[in-house]
């Protein structure tokens, strides 16, 4: 097998491991309890009065980065999350959480984070050294094809949960016109995206829904992947041709934005989770997401995109292209020399490239 193909087979399984350990969490209500702690200020994001951290996040995130590790060694250094690993029990005891040599091991280590409660520990430990099989992950196509990459030139960006918040809150409220989910567990994602340091393009994205569907009081997900080899795409998710007139777009978008997008006939749609409403355009469920502010982050968007991009779509930046709607667009990109992780300029994430032509004329400053 080569490269590609190995490094995105080992995505699939570590995001379906994620998965499991983002539901284990939310499955038990005593230990959710426990689990949920405020971020710092220096940490929170400005567009929330509240942002959380959850040992499930920092858990998810070295899970990911300790079991690309063991096949890749030398992407180890290149991972990057949104979360740091260090996390603070009832005690006030400063704990660094990581994936240890044994689920015994990893055990004792969270049992410190959860109070000495070494029972539910162990639980989760099982989930992190769960050896995860292919025939495990919802996905809606399986791997056909063997494609190559240059290891020593990729970077990861990852995203344990995105959308804590309705991870954290639960609940589900839908749009009953479009079917998009606005809140709840259905819009909280796991990303990872890879990208190419010499570029910054992104080539593999998985993202895998670990709410899906819920029977019989469980929760089931699904999993979605894309990558680009060549310039040539290929995708678990099939292409139709569609314009839907519907634009996805966060709750705290411009007024004149949203003004200009509905006098031109276009159904808005204000979800929650960047990972989400960018998959959500990957599907065709809308045409778009649009969002004017910097309030999306590397890790938000990094997997979505490679998505994106191997269904012949891209993520451009919203500012340059409003402002510069004749010269070419600039799409976001992903440079280890960045010390710049927010997408500062905005964003607009699309499938069609005749999305954007019929963007310009509603949106561009002439």
């Amino acid at each position: 097998m080569k490269n590609g193909s190995r490094l995105l087979s080992i995505l699939l399984k570590v995001a379906e491991k994620a998965a499991n350990i983002a539901r284990a969490c939310r499955h038990n209500d005593a230990l959710f309890k426990i689990l949920v702690q405020e971020k710092s200020d220096e940490e929170k994001n400005p567009r929330f009065f509240q942002d959380f951290k959850t040992l499930a996040d920092v858990l998810i995130q070295e899970t990911i980065k300790h079991d690309i590790g063991l096949e890749f060694p030398e992407l180890v250094a290149v991972v990057q999350g949104e979360e740091n690993n260090i996390f603070s029990n009832a005690m006030g005891e400063t704990i660094v959480v990581e994936v240890c040599s044994t689920a015994e091991e990893t055990a004792e280590l969270l049992a410190k984070v959860m109070g000495s409660d070494i029972a539910t520990a162990e639980l989760l430990a099982i989930e992190v050294h769960k050896d995860v099989q292919f025939s495990d992950i919802p996905m809606v196509a399986e791997l056909s094809d063997d494609f190559d990459i240059d290891i020593h030139d990729l970077g990861i960006w990852i995203d344990p949960i995105d959308s804590t918040a309705d991870y954290i809150n639960g609940g589900e409220k839908v749009d009953d016109a479009t079917g998009v989910h606005l809140s709840g567990l259905r819009c909280v994602t796991v990303l990872i995206g890879v990208y190419l340091k010499s570029t910054g393009v992104p080539i593999i994205g998985v993202v895998n829904q670990p709410f899906y569907t819920n029977v019989d009081s469980r929760w089931k997900g699904n999993c979605y992947w894309g990558y680009v080899e060549n310039n040539i795409g290929k995708c678990s998710i099939v292409k139709e041709s569609n314009n839907k007139k519907r634009i996805v777009l966060s709750r705290v978008e411009d007024e004149n934005v949203k003004s200009k997008l509905l006098n031109a006939g276009f159904t808005l749609v204000e979800a929650a989770g960047a990972g989400y409403k960018i998959l959500n355009v990957a599907l065709g469920q809308v045409d778009a997401y649009i969002l004017s502010k910097g309030s999306t982050y590397m890790w938000d968007t990094c997997g979505p995109q490679a998505l994106l991009r191997s269904l012949g779509g891209e993520i451009i930046e919203f500012q340059s292209f409003i402002k510069n709607p004749n010269s070419d667009y600039i799409d976001v990109k992903y440079l280890p020399t960045s010390m710049k992780f927010s997408n500062s300029n905005g964003l607009i994430a699309y499938r069609n490239f005749e999305t954007l032509e019929t963007l310009k004329s509603i949106l561009c400053e002439y």
